[in-house]
């Protein structure tokens, strides 16, 4: 993780020294509405179980950005923790009955991403087009009747979104950001440490509204 975080942040000085822009950092507010579903192929029967999930989650985000001359920018958020949400469920009948707990998180979640100035504007806001990639790490915290467990997995993911964004009327040099992003992640996909194992394989993706309050210099 600390080897990403350093090459994002050489690929950001890189980027603010080619096009001599203003840096703005600052802080967002974004609600988070995370979607997963997955399959589960049991150990011992091979039975397949699938199964969805849906949580919204308010998190802290905070930015670092090159802002060209034209309005864009350059720039690397970080997340500490997102909550993905868990479900339980109770099986019954054989080996395998129980109650089981599946639960996750995505630990240290950095983005790089571009605000790209589009020719779109509404009732006198300026539109831009977001794209960016995200590094997490899915941190697996289930509880599973079978006492077996899944490992933690390094994920990307792509992401897409307009947004607009301008100075405010109050303080120096302060701006604002509004956005909605869509995120797809790669598929987690595991088998447990048990023998014969359990495998997991699940979907997530993230539709995100955010608002920023920057600094720039």
């Amino acid at each position: 993780m600390k080897k990403i975080t350093l090459v994002l942040l050489s690929f950001l000085f890189i980027s603010t020294q080619s096009v001599k822009a203003e840096v703005g950092f600052g802080i967002t507010g974004a609600l988070h509405m995370l979607d997963a579903s997955g399959t589960e192929t049991i150990r011992s029967s091979a039975e397949t179980n699938t199964g969805s999930h849906a949580e919204d989650v308010l998190v802290p985000e905070l930015f670092l950005e090159a802002i060209t001359d034209n309005g864009g920018a350059i720039g690397i958020s970080y997340i500490p923790t997102r909550d993905v949400g868990s479900k339980s469920r109770t099986d019954t009948g054989d080996q395998s009955a129980g109650t089981y707990k599946a639960e996750a998180e995505l630990d240290n979640v950095i983005q790089l991403y571009a605000d790209i100035p589009t020719s779109l504007g509404v009732s006198g806001y300026d539109i831009y087009a977001k794209v960016g990639i995200q590094h997490a790490t899915i941190k697996t915290l289930e509880s599973l009747n079978s006492g077996s467990s899944y490992p933690d997995q390094d994920v990307l993911g792509y992401t897409l979104g307009f947004g607009t964004k301008g100075d405010l009327p109050v303080g120096n040099n302060l701006y604002y950001k509004a956005e909605a992003t869509y995120t797809a992640f790669e598929d987690y996909d595991q088998r447990s440490d048990s023998t014969p194992a359990n495998s997991v394989t699940a979907e997530l993706e993230d539709i995100a509204v955010k608002l920023s309050i920057g600094y720039k210099f």
